[in-house]
């Protein structure tokens, strides 16, 4: 006598298994090139315009190491412009991709509310059966949430997905502000060294790198209300770190390669 078996799945199993797929799907989204726009106002400029400083900064050390070379000043103007482009892009780019991925789950949840209700309404019951909530009130929680559809969407995309719904700006406009704040930044610190007597930079990096610094970290402080000495703290640790490195190879390949 043979017995045959055959696999049933449940209903609240299926949700589950839905449930993990959505949320492997957002994370792998969001933690690609749109994690660089995960705060997209124009505080995330104030980032930019402290990156640029270190860069500008860093590329000063390197080409100091290397024996100053005469178009050291107007090569860092030269680079400050680009890399505000490149961030202005870059920000610009990840925030598109996080609206893009944000309105086709919209999409997507909105249609399988409309052309496959009970399931959805079988996936909040699973959320919350694994929050611990049980009958009866777990039925009238569904109920509730069930009963509106546009209370339904915000459930399902912040449980299901992990995704909270907020605005956000246009991605030209935070391409924009980080472009801004970037180029402020490494033309304030590059500009001075381009313009004046070569041995000028030799104090006027440092310092002038220094006092922009203390400036950002200043505004960063006053619209994030963390710590200015936080700011600074992570800064100076990064400046002083990467500055480091940056000088004692260009010195070393200078040596090697015999620059003068």
């Amino acid at each position: 006598m043979s017995v045959e078996s055959s696999t049933v799945v449940s209903p609240v199993s299926d949700a589950a298994d839905h449930v993990s797929e959505a949320r492997q799907r957002a994370r792998q989204v969001l933690a690609g090139e749109s994690h660089l726009g995960a705060v997209d106002d124009w505080r995330r400029a104030l980032v930019s315009a402290r990156d640029a400083l270190i860069f500008i900064w860093l590329t000063w050390i390197a080409l100091h190491g290397f024996g100053d070379p005469p178009f050291t000043g107007w090569m860092l103007v030269a680079l400050a412009i680009a890399l505000a482009a490149l961030i202005g892009i870059s920000t610009a780019r990840s925030t598109h991709t996080q609206v893009q991925f944000y309105a086709s789950e919209l999409e997507r949840e909105r249609h399988e509310i409309r052309t496959d209700f009970e399931h959805e309404r079988e996936e909040v019951r699973a959320l919350y059966a694994a929050k611990g909530f049980q009958e009866p009130l777990l039925t009238q929680i569904v109920d509730t949430l069930c009963a509106d559809d546009d209370r339904l969407l915000k459930v399902m995309m912040e449980e299901e997905l992990g995704l909270s719904l907020f605005h956000v700006n246009h991605p030209l406009l935070v391409g924009l502000w980080n472009f801004g704040g970037a180029a402020a930044a490494g033309l304030a610190l590059a500009l001075p060294a381009a313009l004046s007597h070569p041995d000028a930079a030799h104090w006027w990096m440092p310092a002038g790198g220094s006092a922009l610094m203390v400036v950002v970290g200043f505004l960063s402080a006053r619209a994030t209300h963390r710590s200015i000495v936080e700011f600074l703290a992570v800064a100076l640790i990064m400046a002083v770190v990467t500055g480091g490195i940056a000088f004692a190879l260009s010195k070393w390949f200078a040596e090697v390669l015999a620059i003068r």
